[in-house]
C-alpha cells in the first residue's frame, strides 16, 4: 500500500483511506505547491453546499452573479460523488461564463458546519451524511487549481448581508438565520468573528426557558427549540389540542400534523386567536434571546433571515416591544432589528462573500 503522503486527494477519498482525510489534508494545506489567491483576477467562484441542493456561481468583483449552475445534492451518494459533482459544476459554470482559470481570483465555499476554516476540513454536518473529516478545501484546490476558502454557512450569510445586503455601512452587526434551525454570524468592528473553535455565533443554543423543550443539540430550552420553524409548528400543534376551532385546522383540512410555521402565520393574518398566541410567544422568546445579544455585544444592527423576512408584519413590532424590557435603554436605542435583504440570493452571495473577504485581507 502506498504511503498517504504520495497519494492525490482523489485517491484518498476512496475506500480504506477515508479515515486518513484529516492527516492528509493537513499536510497538503502546508504544501507550497497549492494554488494561491490571484488578487488581480476579475472573477470569483462561489460554491453553496446545502443538504438538498448545490449551487456554483461566477461573479465579478462587485458581487454581480454572471452565471449559475444548480443541481440536487444527492447527499446519500457520499462526499466522493458530491465533491466530484461540485468540480464538474465549477468547470461548467466557467465555460458558460467564458471564464478561464487564470481569470478567477479564487473560490469561496459556504457549507454547514462543523468545519475548520484554517484547514478547510468539514466534520459531519447534520445535513450531509458520512461527511466525516472531508478535506474539502484540499480536494477542490487540487482538482480545480484555484485557491479555495471554506466558511460556515451562517458566517458566510453574515458576510453576504454585510457586504451586499441590509448590513452595508455597519461595522458591528449580528446576522441570524431563523428557519429549520437558528444560527448566527458576528461581524465585530468590521471583521468576522469566528472564535478559536470556529463556533462563535451559535445564538440558537442559548437557554431561553430553563427546563424547556429539548433541542436537537441535546440541551433544553434553547432558542432554536422554541423559535425555529419546526418548533413554532410543534408549539402550535400542542395548543391545538385545546383549541379545536382554530383557523389553523381549517387551513390543514383538520389535520394538525400538517401545521407548519407558515400555517401559523397565515392563520394569524386572519386574526385567529390561537395563531396570534403562538406568534406572540415567538416574539417574546426571540426578544429574550436578542436582549442577551444586545446587552453583551452592543451591535448596531441585528439582521434576521427567512421566517422574519416572510412574517415581519407579524413579528417585528412585538419583538421590538418586548426587547425594550430585556435591554438597557441606551443600547436599545442604538440597535436596529431588521429583516434580511438578500432573500433566495443569500446562498450564492454568501459563497462569493467568503472569497471577497479574503481578497480584502
Amino acid at each position: 500500500m502506498k504511503e498517504v503522503d504520495t497519494m492525490p486527494v482523489s485517491a484518498i477519498i476512496h475506500g480504506e483511506h477515508v479515515s486518513r482525510f484529516t492527516h492528509y489534508a493537513s499536510r497538503m494545506l502546508l504544501s507550497a505547491s497549492m494554488p494561491q489567491i490571484n488578487k488581480d483576477a476579475p472573477y470569483l467562484i462561489g460554491i453553496d453546499i446545502g443538504g438538498t441542493k448545490l449551487a456554483v456561481v461566477v461573479a465579478d468583483r462587485q458581487g454581480q452573479v454572471i452565471q449559475k449552475v444548480r443541481r440536487p445534492t444527492e447527499a446519500m451518494r457520499g462526499p466522493d460523488a458530491v465533491v466530484r459533482m461540485l468540480c464538474e459544476m465549477s468547470r461548467d459554470v466557467m465555460a458558460l461564463a467564458s471564464v478561464s482559470t487564470e481569470d478567477v481570483a479564487g473560490i469561496g465555499v459556504s457549507c454547514g458546519g462543523p468545519l475548520d476554516t484554517s484547514t478547510g476540513i468539514v466534520y459531519s454536518p447534520p445535513n450531509l451524511p458520512d461527511w466525516e473529516a472531508v478535506p474539502l478545501k484540499a480536494w477542490l484546490e487540487e482538482e480545480l487549481q484555484l485557491a479555495a476558502y471554506i466558511e460556515n454557512d451562517a458566517n458566510a450569510g453574515a458576510l453576504a448581508e454585510w457586504l451586499y445586503g441590509a448590513g452595508r455601512g455597519y461595522q458591528t452587526l449580528v446576522y441570524m438565520t431563523m428557519s429549520t434551525g437558528i444560527g448566527g454570524g458576528l461581524i465585530l468592528d468590521g471583521r468576522l468573528f469566528r472564535g478559536p473553535g470556529d463556533v462563535a455565533g451559535e445564538v440558537g443554543h442559548m437557554t431561553i426557558v430553563a427546563d424547556g423543550p429539548k433541542c436537537g443539540c441535546g440541551k433544553y430550552g434553547c432558542l432554536e427549540a422554541l423559535c425555529s420553524g419546526p418548533s413554532i409548528a410543534r408549539r402550535a400543534r400542542e395548543l391545538l389540542q385545546t383549541e379545536p376551532a382554530s383557523f389553523m385546522l381549517k387551513l390543514t383540512d383538520g389535520n394538525s400534523d400538517l401545521v407548519t410555521a407558515k400555517t401559523v402565520m397565515d392563520a394569524a393574518r386572519q386574526d385567529d386567536p390561537a395563531a396570534l398566541r403562538i406568534v406572540n410567544e415567538t416574539a417574546r422568546y426571540m426578544a429574550i434571546g436578542l436582549g442577551n445579544i444586545v446587552n453583551i455585544l452592543n451591535p448596531q444592527i441585528i439582521i434576521i433571515g427567512t421566517i422574519l423576512v416572510k412574517a415581519h408584519d407579524l413579528l417585528l413590532a412585538p419583538i421590538r416591544d418586548y426587547l425594550r424590557g430585556e435591554t438597557w435603554e441606551r443600547v436599545y436605542d442604538l440597535v436596529q432589528i431588521v429583516p434580511a435583504e438578500l432573500g433566495d440570493a443569500v446562498g450564492d452571495l454568501a459563497a462569493i462573500a467568503v472569497i471577497q473577504q479574503k481578497l480584502a485581507g
